[in-house]
Formats: C-alpha cells, structure tokens, sequence
C-alpha cells in the first residue's frame, strides 16, 4: 500500500514577490557602486587637472641619470650641453678592457651629446627641445637618436645667488669632492586649462664607470 506523503512548504520555490525584492535590492546595491566609482573618477580627474606640469622635467632628468651614469668620462660641457664617453663594451655588453703600463683600463667608446636643439634634433638649431645624439669611435660626427623631452626652459631656472643669473642647465664638477658630479637643472613648461605652469628638477649624477 503506497503512502502518500504531503509536500514539504519548506521545499517550494521563490515567489514573485520575493524574486522582485531580491532584484529591487540588487539594482540598489549596483546604482550605490556605480555612484561611488564615478565619484571618485571625477574627483581623480578634476585632481589630475590640477596637477602641475612636471612630466617633462622628470622624464628628462630620469634619463639623463640613466645615461650619464654609465659614462667614463665627460668630454665637453656648456650651460645647456653636455658630451659624455662611454665606455666600449663587448656582444654581452659587458665593458672591454685594455692592458696598459699601469695595468687595466676602460676602453673608450661611442661618444654621447645632450643638447637642446628644435624638433629636427639638429646640433646647430636653437629650441626647446632636449635630444641624445650618439658618435660611434668609427664616425665622424653625432647622430640624432632619441627627443628625450620638449618644452625646455633652461632661462627660466632658479637664480643662482653667486652670479644672480639663471642656474645652468649643466654644472660639470671635476673634483675629488663630488666624485665627478654632473649637477643638472631642468625645467619644463606647459599650459594646463589655458594656465602657463612650470616645473623644476634639480639631480646631482654621478659617474659610476671612472
């Protein structure tokens, strides 16, 4: 004999009702995250807005450290150049030596010039532009390679309290006391919301392949 058994009431499934208060309640949790993210989207962008100009000046300072760094020797320097020599390295970039009378040296190689020029990079123009170029041991003159920033303003460093005139884009210091520093000033304009803004970055680099 077969029993019959009543349904369970705890079994049954959602209702109508319940299904629309689960999705009432789920609209209302993604309108609340939706109002707090593009909240603070906005408020990130009215501060990157804001924000002075300084992109131009770091980046050119953050490479001139990178370069310059892995220089032997300067060759030659002015307010707003500057030519390094780096050492020669092999295929594993490792640096190639020479056998003297006084034991191992660097080998010189490929000569390295920063500069500002316009935005051809020519060694002879006049601009705002700062640029890399590089002579191998082989050529016979520098080689246009990298536009490592633009907008420029050496004239409108911090004055220099010695000479009252604008700090030199380049300060080369032959000296024990600074181990061979390179003192570098840079500083870079542009308009943010019709607004002229400059920024400044100071670096002391120093020549670590001597």
């Amino acid at each position: 004999m077969r029993v019959l058994r009543r349904p369970n009431p705890r079994s049954r499934g959602m209702t109508l009702v319940e299904l629309l208060v689960a999705m009432v309640i789920m609209g209302m949790v993604a309108y609340s995250t939706a109002l707090i993210y593009f909240s603070e989207l906005n408020l990130y962008s009215k501060r990157a807005w804001a924000m002075p100009p300084f992109d131009e000046a770091t980046a050119a300072v953050k490479r001139l450290n990178k370069e310059v760094r892995g220089a032997m020797l300067i060759h030659d320097h002015s307010d707003t150049s500057m030519v390094t020599i780096n050492p020669l390295t092999d295929a594993n970039r490792d640096n190639v030596l020479t056998l003297g009378t006084n034991g191992y040296y660097l080998t010189q190689g490929d000569m390295v010039a920063f500069y500002l020029s316009d935005s051809t990079g020519s060694l002879t123009a006049n601009g705002n532009c700062l640029w890399k170029a590089v002579k191998s041991p082989s050529a016979t003159s520098f080689t246009p390679r990298v536009l490592i920033a633009e907008n420029i303003h050496p004239e409108l460093n911090p004055v220099d309290p010695d000479t009252g005139l604008p700090r030199p884009m380049f300060k080369y210091w032959p000296d024990d006391v600074r181990l061979w520093g390179v003192e570098v000033w840079v500083t870079s304009v542009a308009v943010v919301r019709g607004e002229t803004k400059t920024q400044t970055v100071h670096s002391e680099i120093y020549l670590r392949n001597l």
